[in-house]
C-alpha cells in the first residue's frame, strides 16, 4: 500500500508539474524559462560503467563530461549558472566529502509522499520544476549510464539523487549516501555516491 501512495503522489508530481510549467506565462526578463515548445537537447546516453570506474577515472569524467554538459543545460537555463563548478552540485566541501550525494546543501524536497508539499512546489517554482524534471534528471542519468526514475522504475535515478528531504536530519559527510527514508524513489546507490 506504501508503495502504491509513493507511486501516485509522485506521478500526481511529475504530471502536475508538466502541466502547470507548460501553462506558466512566459518568465518576466532576466528570470529563467523554459520554452516548452522546444525539447531540449540532451546528452546521449553514455557507455560508462561507474561501477567499474577507479576515483580517478570518475574524477577525470566528471570534469571533462557531466560537468560541461551540464553547464550548458543549467547556463541555458538561467545565466547565474555561467561559474557553475563541481561544488555547486556537490557542495562547498566537495572535496572533504569525496563528492558524495545527494547532497544536503542543495534545496530540500518534501517526502515523496507529501502531495501538498510537491503541489507547493510546482505553485512557487514551476520552472525550476520542470527543468529539473525534464532536462537535469534525463541528463544526469544517461551521463552516468543508468536508468532514470518512473512509475515503472522507482528504483532508477531520481530527484533524491542529488536532493535531500525536507524534515530528515543531516548525515554527517562520513555517512552513506542514500537517503534516510527507505520508500524515496533513491537513484541506484553506487552511481550517486561519490568518487
Amino acid at each position: 500500500m506504501k508503495k502504491t501512495t509513493l507511486a501516485l503522489s509522485l506521478a500526481l508530481f511529475a504530471f502536475v508539474g508538466t502541466a502547470v510549467a507548460a501553462d506558466a506565462p512566459a518568465a518576466a526578463p532576466g528570470k529563467p524559462a523554459i520554452d516548452a515548445t522546444v525539447a531540449p537537447k540532451l546528452p546521449a546516453r553514455s557507455k560508462i560503467d561507474w561501477e567499474k570506474m577507479s576515483a580517478s577515472q570518475r574524477k577525470k569524467y566528471m570534469k571533462t563530461t557531466v560537468l560541461p554538459e551540464m553547464k550548458k543545460l543549467f547556463v541555458a537555463f538561467d545565466k547565474k549558472y555561467k561559474d557553475m563548478s563541481c561544488g555547486t552540485c556537490h557542495g562547498g566541501n566537495a572535496a572533504e566529502t569525496k563528492f558524495k550525494m545527494p547532497n544536503p546543501e542543495l534545496p530540500k524536497l518534501p517526502a515523496p509522499t507529501d502531495r501538498q508539499g510537491f503541489m507547493a512546489l510546482q505553485q512557487k517554482k514551476p520552472e525550476a520544476a520542470k527543468f529539473m524534471g525534464t532536462q537535469v534528471k534525463p541528463a544526469i542519468a544517461a551521463l552516468l549510464n543508468v536508468d532514470e526514475w518512473s512509475m515503472t522504475n522507482p528504483k532508477g535515478f531520481g530527484c533524491y539523487g542529488c536532493h535531500t528531504q525536507e524534515g530528515a536530519a543531516a548525515q554527517p559527510a562520513t555517512a552513506p549516501t542514500a537517503p534516510s527514508a527507505p520508500a524515496a524513489p533513491a537513484a541506484p546507490a553506487k552511481p550517486a555516491q561519490g568518487w
